[in-house]
């Protein structure tokens, strides 16, 4: 029985290949050849730029798949709506990306330390375009969202989660490699799929059960 059950959830987690794959298409629309606008704000300019959180920005790999597999093993449907609804998401970023592309103006790069070489070499990895909204601030938003709906979880676990979403939320802006509206966008696009797809789960599960319980009074 714990071989199956390991057989079903390694299965269940290679489905997070998903977003792999639709990441090959980041780089094709990473282009401003069909245009672009700036979308800052003037909190964006109060923001500072502290290089040092080039390091929670990288973190978000580790993380967003990390709490991904801590969900696959705690509570299975939950992984899988939420997994649903990161590739709907992205889908919609692409499809913003490619109808309306932005731009985040980069500060120039002087001086040295660890903080200022990682982020040289995200900005030489990464062109300032798709910036809106932020996959980055979507994807930890959506594991955020989905730990802390799990009844089962413990406390200090969705404490953990939500630090490090909020952490690496934060980042984004910090590096400047977005703006405020593209963690907004992210966080509002992220909230209105999860709810849709949460719904649709919870009424198809409703009438399911309804068709056992037809007749029985």
């Amino acid at each position: 029985m714990h071989i199956v059950k390991n057989k079903s959830y390694w299965l269940s987690l290679s489905l997070m290949l998903s977003l792999a794959v639709m990441g090959l298409f980041y780089d094709i629309l990473n282009s401003p050849e069909r245009g672009y606008v700036v979308l800052n704000s003037p909190m964006d300019q109060m923001i500072p730029f502290i290089p040092a959180m080039s390091i929670p920005y990288l973190g978000w790999y580790p993380f967003v798949f990390g709490v991904l597999a801590y969900l696959c093993a705690k509570d299975r449907l939950m992984y899988y709506r939420v997994l649903l609804t990161m590739n709907i998401c992205v889908w919609i970023c692409y499809l913003i990306y490619f109808n309306f592309q932005t731009m985040v103006p980069r500060p120039e790069l002087t001086g040295s330390g660890l903080g200022l070489t990682l982020v040289g070499w995200l900005y030489s990895q990464d062109r300032p375009f798709n910036c809106f909204p932020s996959i980055h601030a979507l994807h930890s938003y959506l594991v955020m969202r989905a730990v802390l709906s799990v009844p089962n979880i413990r406390k200090s676990v969705k404490g953990l989660v939500a630090t490090g979403a909020s952490i690496i939320i934060a980042s984004t802006l910090l590096i400047k490699q977005h703006v405020v509206y593209d963690a907004l966008g992210a966080i509002i696009l992220g909230e209105c799929i999860f709810t849709i797809v949460t719904g649709l789960a919870l009424y198809h599960r409703r009438r399911k059960n309804s068709k056992w319980t037809e007749g029985i009074n």
